[in-house]
């Protein structure tokens, strides 16, 4: 039988924020887990400090320069990205009848030729540029940029469709997709390759009260850090659960 791929993605989070890394000022037990039940690669280098390159690199298997992305990509309606000529795991994956899906931030363009779709994925959910307000969706670094859509841009969707959920912490909608998905896949019944791309720890820095309360003891900067990376793991910790319930 096919194997089944999940891959998850953080950003912006330091090797030591996760407490089976040495953080002591909080606990990450689902990534722990995973962890602990796998293998730790502790002298592993990104390919590129920054988050374009970087993912492409991940998604290619190539070095940046090779994939096509060597900087911080634009988030403007028409910026231009990953090359719909250049193959990512998902194209290969789905080549071999597999089920394609991506849930979270891309940042390897936003023209059509750069999306998701392009790219070898089915499905997919999330923003397309660096950054979004955790509970707007909209992309206010575009103020900066040159383009068209500037002022600034919404940035949330599914399936190319341009989709508002104002209101909803992104984190969690990242994890609830995601485990839509599973559920798709499994009534599908086909292997599937999953991308679980979560934006946080980065910049806004926002998180649910309920997680805030968590960390009352901590400095604001780590008590908003802590509170960002433990609704990531709680997802982590979700999605795993749902594939056991699936028996996945």
């Amino acid at each position: 039988m096919a194997p089944n791929y999940i891959v998850f993605l953080t950003d912006d989070q330091g090797y030591g924020d996760l407490s089976c890394m040495g953080a002591t000022d909080f606990r990450t037990p689902h990534l722990d887990r995973l962890a602990q039940d796998g293998a730790r690669f502790t002298s592993w280098y990104a390919n590129s400090p920054v988050c374009s390159p970087s993912r492409a690199s991940l998604l290619t298997g190539r070095y940046p320069g090779n994939a096509g992305v060597r900087a911080i990509l634009a988030g403007h309606r028409t910026a231009t990205g990953l090359p719909s000529s250049t193959p990512t795991i998902a194209t290969a994956l789905r080549r071999q009848g597999y089920q394609t899906y991506m849930s979270g931030k891309w940042h390897l363009g936003v023209d059509d030729a750069s999306r998701p779709h392009s790219h070898g994925f089915d499905h997919w959910y999330g923003f397309l540029a660096g950054c979004i307000d955790y509970y707007s969706h909209i992309f206010y670094w575009g103020m900066n940029q040159p383009g068209p859509g500037v002022n600034p841009t919404h940035d949330l969707w599914e399936d190319d469709n341009e989709i508002w959920q104002n209101g909803e912490y992104f984190t969690e909608a990242i994890t609830e997709k995601a485990i839509q998905y599973l559920r798709q896949a499994k009534a599908d019944g086909r292997p599937f390759f999953l991308y679980v791309a979560y934006n946080a720890p980065h910049y806004p820095m926002h998180a649910p009260q309920k997680y805030m309360d968590r960390f009352a003891h901590l400095p604001w900067d780590r008590q908003v850090m802590a509170a960002m990376i433990s609704a990531v793991d709680d997802g982590v910790g979700d999605i795993m659960a749902e594939l056991t319930r699936l028996g996945l």
